[in-house]
């Protein structure tokens, strides 16, 4: 009759095992679906920059949440210019608005003629110039 019983109990303890083992990668499993719904909403807008005019004109579309414009090739947008620093100015994608910092460049970084000083939210069509650079920006609409 012990025998019995202690295989019923080991049945019982095998069942609740798996039933706890299904219920762990289940919720694991929901987790990781409401992250990836998540992050697709923090998925940056589209940002469109246009430097220069006519024939010299340069533009620029990105998703990436982090742009970087300066002289250096490593810089996500490259502005052959004295006046503009190595790495000028920052483009930040968060809090679902695209931002402007300048990253303490020697000529400045302005925003609709203004100076940038403190991060800055771009809007549609603002004149960002950097050092004696001009550029439009534009953004796609959500």
């Amino acid at each position: 009759m012990s025998a019995t019983i202690m295989l019923v109990l080991r049945v019982v303890l095998a069942g609740l095992l798996y039933a706890f083992l299904g219920w762990a990668l289940y919720t694991l499993w929901r987790d990781l679906q409401q992250a990836a719904q998540l992050q697709a909403v923090r998925q940056a807008r589209p940002i469109r920059l246009e430097f220069g005019a006519g024939e010299t004109q340069q533009v620029w579309t990105f998703t990436q949440p982090e742009v970087i414009i300066g002289r250096t090739g490593t810089c996500d947008i490259h502005l052959d210019d004295k006046t503009v620093s190595s790495r000028h100015t920052r483009l930040a994608y968060h809090h679902g608005q695209w931002w402007v910092e300048d990253l303490a460049s020697t000529n400045g970084t302005f925003l609709n003629g203004e100076a940038v000083t403190t991060p800055v939210v771009l809007t549609q069509d603002d004149l960002l110039r950097c050092g004696q650079v001009t550029g439009r920006v534009s953004i796609a609409l959500a």
